[in-house]
């Protein structure tokens, strides 16, 4: 891809592996609340909605749901350990930022969790914006996170690319105007072709291929 300067990343299931992170915090939240704990196949797909969706999904309900994020977010904030690093992910930004490439995060999860994660994973300084929750109105699948952190590299989106693990990821790319590759390895495995992405890898050194 030698058209593309930017490199559009998610979080979580692509950066990070914050399956025990976001699993566990769910599942203390869902039985703090007295709610039935789903299987963890279950909430993997819903990982990436917006919180309000996410609560739903899981509890049928609009009910509590400040209290529940409240109670959610406290619980990830004293279990920051329970994100890791993905393997390969270290010396893959290492390479990646050595080439030249500007790289950005793109989450749905909240600036406070998502940058305190990526800097415990030694990899916060790899990158040039972290775009969280709270910076846009709208989240993936909606183009606007992605734009924002274009907007502040100064690229245009046709020499960017979107990378992560959920059908969100590759939407939010499409209506933005970018690149996409699909991730295989994190929270959502299956319908990895809803929608098409442009390419997959099946670790993140893979990019190394491309880039």
């Amino acid at each position: 891809m030698k058209e593309i300067t930017t490199i559009l990343l998610d979080i979580d299931g692509t950066v990070l592996d914050t399956r025990d992170f976001i699993m566990e915090a769910a599942e203390y939240t869902l039985l703090k609340f007295g709610h039935n704990v789903p299987t963890r196949s279950v909430i993997a797909k819903n990982v990436g909605k917006k919180f309000p969706d996410f609560h739903f999904a899981l509890t049928g309900s609009n009910k509590d749901v400040d209290k529940f994020i409240e109670v959610y977010r406290n619980f990830q904030i004293k279990n920051y350990h329970l994100s890791k690093i993905f393997p390969n992910c270290l010396e893959t930004l290492k390479k990646l930022k050595k080439k030249g490439y500007k790289i950005g995060a793109v989450t749905s999860r909240s600036k406070k969790t998502s940058y305190q994660t990526l800097a415990n994973s030694g990899i916060s300084d790899f990158f040039d914006v972290v775009i969280s929750a709270e910076d846009t109105k709208e989240l993936k699948p909606d183009p606007a996170p992605l734009l924002k952190a274009l907007e502040f590299l100064k690229e245009i989106p046709e020499r960017a690319v979107m990378i992560g693990d959920s059908h969100f990821d590759i939407e939010a790319g499409k209506n933005a105007g970018t690149k996409t590759i699909r991730a295989t390895y994190g929270f959502h495995t299956d319908d990895l072709h809803k929608p098409e992405p442009d390419f997959f890898i099946d670790d993140i050194k893979d990019l190394l291929k491309f880039f």
